[in-house]
């Protein structure tokens, strides 16, 4: 496992959102700070759209997170729902109120019942819901109408809709025009600089107990930052790759023909000649959270003592360099 190989007490680049590890990038506090203002402020109905593998999901738990004790929350991650009384149901079930055996009006009075009261007992009700962009037209109007239940002092329900860039072409529709108008918060969550990107894959490192200078060079993790457009995801998959790479190869660094490789055996395009770092490389100084790291001696690790021969080395490099698939 290359976790014992690079020394490192857990996974650092895991596949599913991992809040403990998470990286503060500037594009992601803003967004939080963004969201959680808009529930300070009392708005019914918030949009936030990214491209697939930016974090959206992640931001949920965070945002939950931070909220606290405050709030009663329900968070949906699912949405391939049918009908108005399938998103009650998802809604009520998730509140951990009953929800079997009732009819899409008693659904509804409840959940109804349920908001008003929970607000009267001075608590507000925040609803999450990802992947939204599969809601039909329908469905998002009962949300609609489900955020218009307000006392005198303000909302019973606050709906949060996270969902990929779809989602704004779904909420043009002409049927959607009421709920459109209601929607006064829209954010956009987008990928990560190089810098950050490559201060990203540092964090992660750092946070799983690793050394990053002594894992990585400098100039492979821009090239991996830059090779996958600076996404969360992408990140996360392309380091896995490169790690379980070079450990496999016995390599004591992952360097950027490591990198390549783990490009291409996923997929991804390859990263153009004149996209490689000069001889200037990106240094770890280059972000505000770089800058608070200790400095670090290379060490070597356990179970690298010997050098790979000059023909494993050469028949890498071969594979390495080999035409990249492009993707259709």
């Amino acid at each position: 496992m290359y976790q014992a190989h690079f020394g490192l007490r857990r996974r650092p680049f895991r596949s599913t959102p991992d809040s403990e590890a998470y990286y503060p990038a500037t594009g992601h506090e803003r967004v939080l700070a963004a969201l959680q203002r808009a529930i300070a402020d009392d708005e019914s109905l918030i949009v936030l759209s990214g491209a697939p593998g930016t974090g959206k999901t992640l931001l949920c738990h965070l945002l939950l997170d931070r909220l606290g004790n405050e709030v009663t929350a329900a968070f949906l991650t699912y949405c391939h729902i049918s009908n108005r009384a399938g998103l009650l149901q998802a809604i009520l079930y998730d509140l951990d109120q009953p929800y079997a055996d009732l009819t899409e009006s008693e659904l509804r009075l409840h959940l109804t019942d349920f908001l008003l009261k929970n607000f009267a007992d001075g608590r507000r009700t925040v609803l999450l819901i990802d992947e939204a962009q599969q809601l039909s037209a329908e469905l998002l109007e009962e949300l609609r109408l489900l955020s218009n239940l307000e006392a005198s002092d303000g909302k019973a329900v606050q709906i949060v809709l996270v969902g990929q860039p779809h989602l704004l072409t779904v909420l043009r529709q002409p049927a959607l025009a009421a709920f459109n108008q209601r929607v006064a918060v829209r954010l956009n969550l987008d990928a990560l600089a190089v810098e950050e990107a490559a201060d990203y894959l540092r964090h992660h490192l750092r946070a799983a107990g690793g050394r990053p200078e002594s894992i990585a060079s400098d100039e492979a993790m821009e090239v991996l930052a830059r090779g996958v457009g600076g996404v969360p995801r992408l990140l996360n998959q392309a380091a896995r790759q490169s790690l379980a790479l070079a450990a496999e190869a016995g390599e004591r660094q992952v360097d950027v023909e490591v990198v390549m490789e783990a490009l291409h055996a996923l997929g991804l395009d390859a990263v153009e000649a004149e996209d490689l770092p000069d001889e200037t490389p990106l240094e770890p100084e280059a972000s505000e959270h770089a800058a608070d790291a200790e400095p670090v001696l290379a060490i070597d690790e356990p179970g690298t003592t010997e050098e790979p021969d000059a023909s494993t080395k050469s028949s890498r490099r071969h594979r390495l360099f080999a035409p990249p698939r492009r993707l259709a």
